[in-house]
Order: structure tokens, then sequence, then C-alpha cells
């Protein structure tokens, strides 16, 4: 029988495990396996019962799990920028007229939206339990008011995917996170009137792929300088590496370097 001791030690490797798998965004899926009823009710019972200010209600959660409705929104996310620094910014990216514009050539489809399930977080102002909420939702209200609102808003969708990324890693699945998506067309699909603000794919890897490949895009398609392979071979997202310094009592704890 194992030792209290040892079970905490597995549950901090599972714990290290989920947080590696959820940390980066899974770009291509398996869409020939479907998730379980179970598994779907419990990501849904995580998003839906993450912790908010004073449990106020932040957001409405829309779910697709209709390849033809994931698809429609995954055409709405032709916005990864291909951009390396060498150009004038402005002239790939920037506004014109009060209205956002992106080079069409420059971009790429954001494909972790093309998943097995899709929750899309719509922003809802529900009943508002604190002063400077009370007061944004009022008709006498400032920017300051507002702002932090909107901050609140913000830190509960952060909270409540950062939940699901977590359960659905310990559950086997991957995700991957996408903001860079037209609102309006997103909007439409979900069928109502208030402001998207994040998507989360959550599903299968495909198992000896590359998690940066592209479910669609092949590489006869991107600018020569951004190709990663030859022209029929699907092309890879860029990543990074996190550098994030740790304090401790305002002491430098670990190097992020």
């Amino acid at each position: 029988m194992k030792s209290n001791k040892d079970k905490k030690d597995k549950l901090r490797e599972n714990i290290r495990k989920a947080v590696d798998i959820s940390q980066r965004a899974q770009r291509n899926f398996d869409l020939s396996k479907q998730i379980s009823q179970k598994d779907f009710e419990t990501l849904i019972y995580v998003a839906t019962n993450s912790p908010s200010k004073q449990n106020e209600t932040h957001f409405d959660l829309y779910v697709f799990t209709s390849q033809q409705k994931i698809r429609e929104i995954y055409e709405q996310t032709k916005l990864f920028l291909l951009y390396d620094g060498k150009d004038n910014l402005e002239e790939v990216f920037g506004e014109k007229n009060g209205e956002f514009w992106q080079s069409d050539d420059r971009s790429v489809h954001n494909s972790q939206t093309l998943a097995n399930m899709l929750f899309v977080y719509v922003e809802n102002q529900g009943e508002a339990r604190g002063g400077t909420h009370v007061q944004a939702q009022g008709e006498i209200n400032n920017a300051q008011s507002i702002v932090k609102y909107n901050e609140q808003i913000s830190y509960s969708i952060g909270i409540s995917s950062g939940q699901v990324s977590m359960a659905a890693a310990m559950l086997g699945y991957k995700t991957g996170y996408c903001s860079a998506f037209k609102k309006g067309p997103v909007q439409d699909i979900c069928g109502t009137k208030k402001m998207p603000k994040l998507i989360v794919g959550i599903g299968y890897e495909n198992v000896n792929v590359d998690r940066r490949q592209h479910a669609k895009t092949l590489n006869k398609d991107i600018p020569p300088d951004f190709k990663t392979g030859n022209d029929l071979e699907k092309w890879v997202f860029p990543s990074f590496a996190k550098e994030i310094d740790v304090y401790l009592n305002g002491k430098l704890y670990y190097n992020g370097n």
C-alpha cells in the first residue's frame, strides 16, 4: 500500500505533467475521435465553476462539437501574422480609417481551433456585486470603473480557461488558445449579441505528428521567407520559450533565463 508521501509525490508529478502539456498549443487534432460524454461534462463543469470576484458571472460559455460549426469558426481565425521584424510593420498590420487591417498574404489560420471540441468564452456582464462593477453597469459610470470591470471579466475568463486546459491535460487531451479571430462573424456563429473574447480548442493529438504542424496550410501557400519545408509539406508554427523570473520575499529565487 502506498504511503501518503508516495501519493503526494505522485500527485505532484501528475500536476507537473499536466502543466507541461497544457502550456503548449496543439495546432492539429485527430478529428477521427470523439470526446467522451463524461469528459465533455467534466470539462464544462470545470469551466463554469472556476473562481471569480465575489462569484460574479463574467462570461457565457458556447460549446461546439459540430465539425461544421467548428470549421466555420476556424475560417474566421486567419489572423496569425507572419512577421520577422525586417519589414515595416505598418505595411502588414495596423489600423486604417478606424478599422483593424492585416495583410492577407502574411496571415495564417489559427488551426488550434480546428479541434474535436471548442469552448468559446463570451463576455457576460451578469449581476454585479462590487461597488465599481455596479457603477460600471449603471447609467452614471466612469472610465476607471469600466476598465476595472473589464479587467475582472478578463481575469475570470483566464482563470476558467486555465483550469480547463489543466483538467483536459489530466484527462489525456491537448488544448490550444486563440484570441486572434474576427469577433463579429464568430459572434454571429454563436448566435449572441455579446462579444466573444477567447476560443479554446480541446481534443486528441495527432500521434507522431509535430504539435506545431498546421492542420491545413501547406508551405506553398506561405511567403518564401517563412516556409518551414517543401511546398507540399504542411507549414509549422513557430514557438518560443517562457523566461519568467520568480522572486521570493523580494529576492530573485528563480531566473527564467
